[in-house]
C-alpha cells in the first residue's frame, strides 16, 4: 500500500533539483578555464568566463529555490491527505479498537510517524536522486579531464562504505527503537495531564513522575546510542575524507609540477571532489533512511488496515411515523472471548420508561453499548418494528438514539458548539435556550458574558461535575431520536435537581413519543419505571415493576436493601 505517491508536481521539483546540479558541474569546469588564463586582466575571455560564472549561479539560485517550494509543497499536500485519512480511519475504527489503545500513541503515530514520511519523501528522495546525477556527472567529467587523479578520487566510495554500512544498521534499529519510544512517551505524557484532577487528588505525583521518567529516560538512552554513533560517523569521515584530499592535493601537486596536470585541472578536481561529499553521504545514508521511513508506514498501515465500522453502504430504510418497539433476542456479547452476555431478551417501546439495574460489573453498560451497536452481538438479534438492527446503515440506527453518559463527553469549545455536536439540523438560539432551562443551566449561561458562545475550556473544565452532566441531558434532548438512553446520566445531581430533570425528562418522552432507557443505582431513578430489567450473571433474571420485582425476586430485594443501606449513608 503506497501512503505517498511519486506525483507530476514532485517530478517537476526532482528534475529541477537535477538541472540545478548539471549547473554546478559546470562551474569547476570555468573556474578550470579562468585559471588557466595565461593573463589574469580583466580581458574579454576574463569577462565572458565570469559573468557566465554569475549567470549560472543566478540560475541555479532561481531553479534550486522553485525546486524547493515544489517539492516542500507538495510533501506537505501529501502529509495532509494522509493525516485526514488516518483521521477519518481513527474516526471509524470500532469502540473495541480504542478499548486496547493509549490515545497518546495514536496521536504520534498521526503526527510523529507521518512526519518521518514527510522527511523521506522531500528530503531522502531527491537527494539520492540528484545526488546519483551529480555523482555521475562528476566521475564523467572528471574522467575526461584525468583518470588518474579520477580513480584517487573514487576511494572515497568504498572508504565512506566501510564507515556508514555498519553503523548505519545500528542506526535503524536505533531509529525504530526511537519512534516507539516516543509514541509510549506521548502516550503516558497526555494521559497524565489528562488525568491531572485525578493524579492530584490521589496523590501520585510521585507514582506518575515515575511512570514518565521511565519513558524519558528510555528515550534518553536512545538517543545517547543514536548521538554516540553520529559521534563516530561525522569525525571518521571527516578524518578520512581530508586524508583522501591530502592525497589527491599531494598527486595532483606533483603532476603539476611534473608538467603533466594544469593548475586549472587540479583546482576544479578539488571543487568537484568538495562537491560530492555530500552526495555521497545522501545515497550511504538512503538505506538506514529508508528503513525508518518502512518503520513509520508499517505502523500507520496498520491504523488504516484495521477493519472499520461500516459507517455506509446501506440505503436509508424506511421507519413508521408513531410507536416504536426495540426488541432484543437472546442477545449475546463477549469480550476478548471473556463472556459478559448471555441470551439476553429485552423489550422497549415508545412512551415507556425501562430501567437496567443489578450489581456493579453485571453488565447494563455493556448492554447498553451493544443496542447503540458500539460493539457487535456474537449471537442473537436486535430489531426496531421487527427490521433487524444490522439491516438499517450505523449512522441510521444511531440516530434512533440520544445517549446520554455517566462519563465526561463534553468537547473542548463554546456550549454552543457542545449543544450541536452531531446534529445535522439549524438549530435556532432559542432552541438551545429552552435545552438549557429543561436542566437548569439557562440562568448560568446567561450570566456568562459570551452567553451561548462562552468557551467551556478542555472537558468543560470550567463546568462543575453535575453541570457537565447536565449540558450532556441538554444537548441529548436536542436530538431527533426513538430511545432516550441514560446511563448514570444523573448520578452527579443532587436530589432536587434530579427530580426536577428526570420530570422534565418525563415530560420530553410524552412530548416526542420516545422510549427511555435507563441505567441508574438510586432507587427513585428506576421505582417508578414502567419495567423494570434485573440483571445477574451476564443475563436478564427478572422484569416487572419495581413492587413485582420486590415481592417475587429475592435477588432483586436483596439488591434494593444494599441501595437503601448506600443511600442513607
Amino acid at each position: 500500500m503506497k501512503l505517498l505517491k511519486i506525483t507530476p508536481r514532485l517530478l517537476w521539483g526532482i528534475l529541477l533539483s537535477m538541472s540545478a546540479s548539471l549547473l554546478n558541474l559546470y562551474l569547476p569546469l570555468l573556474v578550470r578555464h579562468f585559471i588557466n588564463l595565461k593573463q589574469f586582466a580583466w580581458s574579454g575571455l576574463s569577462k565572458k568566463v565570469l559573468l557566465l560564472g554569475g549567470l549560472i549561479l543566478i540560475g541555479n539560485l532561481l531553479v534550486s529555490s522553485l525546486s524547493d517550494y515544489l517539492i516542500s509543497s507538495e510533501g506537505d499536500r501529501q502529509v495532509r491527505q494522509l493525516r485526514l485519512r488516518l483521521q477519518k480511519q481513527v474516526l471509524r475504527l470500532p469502540q473495541k479498537y480504542f478499548d486496547q489503545q493509549i490515545s497518546g500513541n495514536l496521536t504520534s503515530r498521526i503526527i510523529n510517524d507521518v512526519n518521518v514520511l514527510r522527511s523521506f519523501l522531500t528530503e531522502t528522495i531527491p537527494a539520492v536522486v540528484t545526488g546519483s546525477l551529480t555523482i555521475l556527472g562528476t566521475m564523467l567529467i572528471t574522467f575526461s579531464l584525468d583518470w588518474k587523479l579520477t580513480l584517487l578520487m573514487l576511494l572515497v566510495f568504498p572508504i565512506d562504505g566501510l564507515v556508514t554500512v555498519p553503523l548505519g544498521k545500528i542506526s535503524e534499529v536505533i531509529a525504530d527503537q526511537t519512534q516507539s519510544s516516543l509514541a509510549a512517551l506521548t502516550g503516558v505524557t497526555s494521559e497524565s495531564i489528562k488525568q491531572i484532577k485525578t493524579v492530584k487528588l490521589n496523590k501520585a505525583e510521585e507514582d506518575v513522575f515515575a511512570k514518565n521518567a521511565r519513558e524519558i529516560n528510555k528515550l534518553y538512552r536512545l538517543s545517547l546510542k543514536g548521538d554516540r554513533i553520529a559521534a563516530m560517523i561525522g569525525p571518521l569521515q571527516s578524518m578520512l575524507s581530508f586524508c583522501l584530499i591530502m592525497a589527491v592535493v599531494l598527486y595532483g601537486t606533483l603532476r603539476v609540477k611534473s608538467g603533466s596536470l594544469s593548475t586549472g585541472t587540479l583546482g576544479a578536481f578539488m571543487m568537484y571532489f568538495f562537491q560530492i561529499i555530500g552526495p555521497i553521504n545522501n545515497v550511504a545514508l538512503f538505506y538506514s533512511d529508508r528503513k525508518q521511513m518502512l518503520g513509520a508506514t508499517r505502523k500507520i498501515s496498520e491504523i488504516i488496515n484495521e477493519t472499520a465500522e461500516e459507517t455506509a453502504g446501506k440505503e436509508q430504510l424506511a421507519v413508521a411515523p408513531g410507536s416504536s418497539l426495540l426488541r432484543l433476542d437472546q442477545v449475546s456479547f463477549a469480550y476478548q472471548d471473556l463472556p459478559v452476555l448471555e441470551k439476553v431478551d429485552l423489550e422497549a417501546r415508545s412512551g415507556e420508561k425501562i430501567a437496567l439495574v443489578g450489581a456493579t460489573g453485571a453488565g447494563k453498560t455493556t448492554l447498553a453499548n451493544v443496542i447503540t451497536r458500539l460493539y457487535p452481538v456474537a449471537a442473537g438479534r436486535i430489531s426496531l418494528n421487527g427490521q433487524a438492527s444490522t439491516d438499517f446503515s450505523l449512522e441510521q440506527w444511531r440516530g434512533f438514539f440520544s445517549v446520554v453518559l455517566q462519563e465526561n463527553t463534553i468537547i473542548s469549545g463554546s456550549i454552543r458548539d457542545n449543544l450541536t455536536l452531531g446534529l445535522n439540523r439549524k438549530v435556532t438560539d432559542q432552541e438551545l435556550w429552552d435545552a438549557l432551562a429543561l436542566v437548569r443551566l439557562e440562568e448560568y449561561a446567561k450570566k456568562l458574558p459570551k452567553g451561548l458562545d462562552s468557551l467551556l475550556g478542555e472537558s468543560g473544565k470550567q463546568l462543575s461535575g453535575g453541570q457537565r452532566q447536565r449540558m450532556q441531558i441538554a444537548r441529548a434532548c436536542l436530538r431527533d431520536f426513538k430511545f432516550l438512553l441514560l446511563d448514570e446520566a444523573t448520578s452527579n445531581l443532587d436530589a432536587d435537581t434530579e427530580k426536577i430533570i428526570m420530570t422534565a425528562l418525563d415530560r420530553l418522552k410524552r412530548t416526542k413519543n420516545c422510549g427511555q432507557i435507563t441505567i441508574a443505582h438510586r432507587l427513585a431513578t428506576i421505582a417508578n419505571s414502567d419495567r423494570i430489567y434485573f440483571i445477574k450473571n451476564k443475563t436478564v433474571v427478572a422484569s416487572g415493576s419495581h413492587e413485582e420485582l420486590l415481592e417475587k425476586v429475592p435477588d432483586y430485594r436483596r439488591y434494593v436493601h444494599e441501595q437503601q443501606l448506600k443511600e442513607k449513608r
